[in-house]
């Protein structure tokens, strides 16, 4: 009876070995991959999957899943390592992709974003910015004129899995944007392109709430004029696009750089927005203050002075009566 014991204590021992060996012990291989689940896959197709991306055994995994009765996993993307246990990837699915909150301040540029998103794991910034100089990918029809989706890109609080394929995020992006700015322009015959252009720069030369149907009128009183916009805000975001280079105080050198984004020496408007404009700023363009004003200049608290005289304009720089 004793021998007997010893045998089946060997055995219970080989199999419990056997089973960790199996489904337990993470070996780990190679780069991570970016794995897709979709939705409805059942779990036979989930073990295809992952057989198919050389994760685990088809057979294992199955086998575990049963075993463990965790046959209710959840879809989403997924970064796996090739090797992990079937124990780990039945956890990892059981539970879902992990979540992100993020959010984007108005007046971020798409290169904000991207980097933001890489920052968090959710995606490459890289991948991200592909697709923004692609607005075709997206099959939207009011972007048939963007040549970008610059400015399109909702500023928001979002939530995303890590990881998110890039053209999801933006996606979601667009689809807020639809939600909450298509509306707007319901009955008006105002071209988006050119509203959400000025918004972007009515986002980036205002800091505050109040001033920006002010600022709005400034710009459209000076495109009535045929003059030029000479916004600054276009010159620092055409020395960052052009040359790299990150400035907050504009020398007058800057003024020349050889751009179409800089709007000192190119009539009309720049080629497409600088920023992603918040909702404000967009209402902004939309119903601007009416005023005569055809110059603004920041002051010292914060604001800014706006005149309807280039004499005016100079005594506002000065700071004098």
């Amino acid at each position: 009876m004793r021998l007997w014991g010893i045998l089946v204590l060997a055995v219970l021992y080989l199999l419990g070995v056997f089973a960790y060996l199996a489904f337990f012990l993470d070996l780990p291989f190679g780069e991570p991959k970016l794995v897709a689940i979709p939705k409805g896959t059942p779990l036979s197709g989930i073990a295809q999957i992952l057989e198919r991306e050389g994760i685990t055994s088809r057979f294992r995994f199955l086998v575990f899943a049963l075993l463990s009765r965790k046959t209710t996993l959840i879809a989403g993307w997924y970064r796996l390592t090739p090797g992990v246990s079937p124990a780990s990837l039945v956890r990892i699915l059981s539970q879902g992709p992990p979540q992100v909150r993020v959010t984007f301040p108005e007046g971020f540029t798409a290169e904000d974003m991207a980097q933001t998103l890489e920052s968090i794991g959710v995606c490459e910034a890289s991948a991200y910015l592909f697709f923004v100089e692609h607005p075709e990918y997206f099959s939207k029809p009011w972007l048939s004129q963007a040549l970008t989706l610059e400015g399109f890109l909702f500023p928001d609080t979002y939530f995303f899995q890590v990881p998110t394929p890039p053209q999801e995020v933006i996606a979601t992006q667009l689809a807020r944007f639809e939600e909450v700015v298509l509306p707007l322009f319901a009955g008006r015959d105002k071209g988006l392109n050119e509203v959400i252009i000025l918004a972007s720069i009515v986002e980036k030369e205002a800091r505050l709430e109040e001033e920006k149907p002010l600022v709005a009128s400034v710009f459209l009183n000076r495109l009535k004029e045929n003059m030029r916009l000479q916004s600054c805000a276009t010159v620092v975001y055409a020395l960052k696009r052009e040359k790299g280079v990150t400035v907050h105080t504009l020398q007058k050198k800057d003024l020349e750089i050889d751009s179409p984004f800089n709007t000192y020496r190119v009539m009309g408007l720049p080629p497409h927005p600088i920023c992603n404009p918040g909702l404000s700023s967009i209402k902004a363009i939309l119903e601007p203050a009416e005023t005569d004003y055809l110059y603004f200049v920041l002051q010292e608290d914060g604001r800014h002075a706006f005149s309807r005289t280039y004499e005016e304009h100079l005594k506002n720089k000065r700071g004098t009566p």
